[in-house]
Parts: structure tokens; sequence; C-alpha cells
């Protein structure tokens, strides 16, 4: 971790503390700058001579990891504001029930509905006061608990820019991650490192994966957009509960290592490096677990790697 914390006082470093809830992942949506680059516009709050507002805890790429702004405190990533009425909260809907993911819509009134049932919470209203319905609603949903077999529901907010419903406590109550998508870098990996560092905080934080959302679910706007139109988003879930896993192995003292066996095809980070010119290779490799004890297990798996096609004089 390269650590280039923004000096106090700069104005994309506010410092108000808040507890945190989610961890907020995104991507850059630049084809240029790495993450040193982006880590060094936070810094400074500018990019050349022009003010660069927004901040993030992290920014994630292939030249490695750098942290901006202190975990507990907010930046300005989310896009929902950073004021009081941007705090996350919970309410009351007066709607009892026990489904984890209840149904959310909006009644022709203007009312949150759970599993048509109609709630006491009204929903929010565009710029010009219209009644919305739910397909306002953000693709990710609305933010709800159940509390003594009542549901309750998180604050939300309009996004006249994205024409969503979103959730609020994106700036203040999580912690931001920039993902790298810059030109001719290995975006997987970017993503597996992204995915390694939302394992940690969510093990430093208690968090579930749950609570591992998308910008999306706070303004509406298209970000992480690669993940989100490459149809990723679940795929880098599952990423992150085996790092997940591999941490809590680790804390225990097991040590985990991957072997490529075929050298010429796979190298040690698991990237296929070659193809034959004409043939279908079966690559093998091995995954080896060291207990705490000494013991060692060691597994082999085997994957196809297609032929890089017919010579052509």
């Amino acid at each position: 971790m390269n650590e280039n914390i923004a000096p106090e006082g700069n104005p994309n470093r506010p410092g108000d503390k808040h507890e945190k809830k989610y961890i907020t992942v995104h991507d850059t949506g630049d084809f240029s700058f790495n993450a040193e680059q982006w880590s060094q516009a936070v810094y400074d709050s500018k990019i050349g001579s022009s003010p660069y507002k927004v901040s993030y805890q992290y920014v994630v790429g292939n030249d490695g990891y750098y942290h901006n702004i202190p975990d507990d405190e907010t930046a300005y990533h989310a896009g929902n504001g950073a004021t009081s009425d941007s705090l996350f909260k919970e309410y009351p809907t007066g709607v009892y029930g026990d489904k984890k993911n209840p149904h959310i819509t909006i009644s022709t009134d203007g009312y949150y509905v759970i599993e048509e049932k109609k709630t006491e919470i009204i929903a929010p209203t565009d710029d010009d006061g219209k009644i919305l319905d739910e397909s306002y609603i953000n693709d990710l949903g609305i933010y709800t608990n159940i509390i003594d077999g009542m549901y309750y529901i998180g604050s939300t907010w309009f996004s006249d820019t994205y024409r969503k419903i979103g959730n609020h406590g994106g700036n203040t109550n999580s912690i931001g991650i920039e993902s790298c998508v810059n030109r001719g870098s290995d975006i997987y990996l970017t993503w597996q490192r992204t995915a390694k560092l939302v394992a940690k905080l969510m093990d430093e934080n208690n968090f579930g994966i749950e609570q591992v959302v998308q910008h999306h679910y706070f303004s509406g706007k298209d970000c992480p957009q690669t993940m989100r139109t490459e149809g990723y988003w679940n795929h880098f879930l599952d990423l992150v509960k085996v790092e997940y896993q591999i941490l809590q192995y680790k804390k225990m003292g097991f040590k985990i290592e991957f072997v490529p066996i075929n050298s010429n095809y796979i190298n040690k980070v698991g990237r296929v490096i070659s193809q034959d010119q004409y043939f279908t290779t079966n690559a093998n490799y091995s995954i080896k677990v060291i207990s705490p004890d000494g013991n060692e297990l060691k597994r082999l798996f085997s994957t196809s790697i297609p032929r890089k096609g017919i010579y052509e004089n």
C-alpha cells in the first residue's frame, strides 16, 4: 500500500467522520491515468491547472494500491453530497415481513410499497415534483433492514443528472475505491487486486458481502461501467468472496501457493503467456496449501488453451 494521504485542509478532504456502512466500487472511466496519477490528483486537489474536487479512500491499478483519504473520513466519490441530509439513516415503514431482499415499488400517490404493502415512507420526486415509479429505482435497489419484524428503509434521493433514485450515505458512510481502466493495463489483474483490497476492508470493518456496492447504488451513475456493461459485477463479488476466505485461512497461519507446471504457457500469477500455433494445449497447474503445523496439501488442475490459429503465408 502506497500511503499518499491528502493534506488536511484540502477542499476534497473535508475531514468529518461518520460510521462506515459500505464499500463502494468505482472505475475511473479514464483510459490514460494510472493509479499513481489519480492518487496524486487527489493529493494535489487538481489535475494540471484545473481543480479536482473528487476524492476517494483508495485507487487501485496495475501499478499498485494508493491510499488517499483516511478510511473513517468523508470523501467525495459517490455523487450524493455530504450534508446532514445525505447521511445514511433508517426509517420504520410500518410494514412487517421477513424477506431479506423484498420487492420495492412506488405507489401512484408516491409512497414506497414493500411486497405490495404500502409503507409510511414517501419516495423522492423529480425536481419538478413529479411522482416517480419503480423504473426510476437504481438497479441495485433500496436499502432495507428488518428490526423486530418490521421493514426499515434507508434514506433515498433522486438524481436529476442520472434520473435515478439512489441511496444516501455514499460519500459520508462508505469507503470509496477507484479501479483503473487505463489503456494497456491488465484490467482483470486490477479487478483481482481490487477484490483483495475489498476483502481486507470487509475483514477490518466486519462487513458482509451485501455491504459491497457499486457507485450506481448511490446516484444511478453507470459505474463501475466496465464491470456493469460486460456483466462482470457478480463475478467480481465471487472474487471478493474467495479473497475473503483466503484471508481468513492466512490469519490462521495457512500458506497458499499457485504453482504453474506448464510454465511455457502459464506464468506464476496464472496468466496465459503463449499459445501453440496449431494445437489446443492442456496446461497444468497446482494449488499448494501448507497448514500451520507444516502439513502440505497439493491439488492438480488443468485448463485448455486454444490454438493460436492456422499459419498463413
